[in-house]
């Protein structure tokens, strides 16, 4: 399954061509990951499910104990502003991890909502696009992340890729692919993407020069 690269979430790459229906994309997770850490301690005092659910988010969990806690936390805990967000942003790298793209489209709208400058959420939000099979809207997200500044940009370049290669924009999907390579150099799912890039290229030629072999000579 090609991995959506999460700034709450990073998993591994595509094949060669875009299969919405097989290869969803992720989001990336460690956006998400070093927020929680950022935020633990504040949502611990007086919200135990704040606490279990940024826990869930951090270690990976995503059964529906942890979405519960989650739930239980935005919707009886006292939560102020910032550890509303974090709470929203871990449900949503929850849902994520469930594949439940319109539920975590809707954590992030709510995050964007009380955080418009929100680049993590925006760049969930287009991973979850993503897997909701919205490429489009996928590629708006993640250029507003992009522009606002997010923790992992070669992930989130790596989805815009994906999403714009879903799209059949090849060339904006190899920039991108060439972007998130030259951030992180030596990163595997990037390598990946652009030597199957070149591969296919070369097969086309091949392609063309074994049909143009086989046309008969003109008489």
């Amino acid at each position: 399954m090609r991995a959506l690269a999460c700034m709450a979430l990073a998993f591994g790459a595509w094949s060669a061509a875009p299969a919405w229906a097989d290869r969803p994309l992720l989001a990336q997770r460690s956006g998400i990951e070093d927020r929680n850490r950022e935020t633990t301690a504040r949502t611990s005092l007086g919200a135990p499910n704040a606490q279990r659910c940024s826990e869930a988010a951090v270690t990976g969990v995503s059964d529906d104990a942890a979405v519960q806690a989650c739930d239980r936390a935005i919707n009886a805990e006292r939560l102020n502003r910032t550890n509303r967000v974090a709470t929203l942003l871990n449900r949503g790298a929850i849902h994520l991890r469930r594949s439940e793209g319109a539920l975590a489209v809707a954590d992030f709208d709510a995050v964007i909502a009380l955080e418009p400058g929100n680049g993590e959420a925006h760049v969930n939000r287009g991973a979850a696009l993503i897997m909701n099979r919205q490429p489009g809207l996928a590629v708006a997200a993640i250029t507003e992340a992009l522009s606002l500044g997010v923790r992992e940009p070669h992930k989130a370049y790596y989805n815009r890729a994906a999403a714009r290669e879903a799209l059949g924009d090849l060339r904006g999907a190899y920039e991108d692919y060439t972007s998130a390579l030259a951030i992180q150099p030596d990163w595997g799912p990037a390598e990946a993407e652009l030597a199957r890039f070149v591969r296919n290229r070369r097969e086309q030629i091949a392609q063309r020069l074994g049909e143009t072999a086989e046309e008969p000579a003109p008489q």
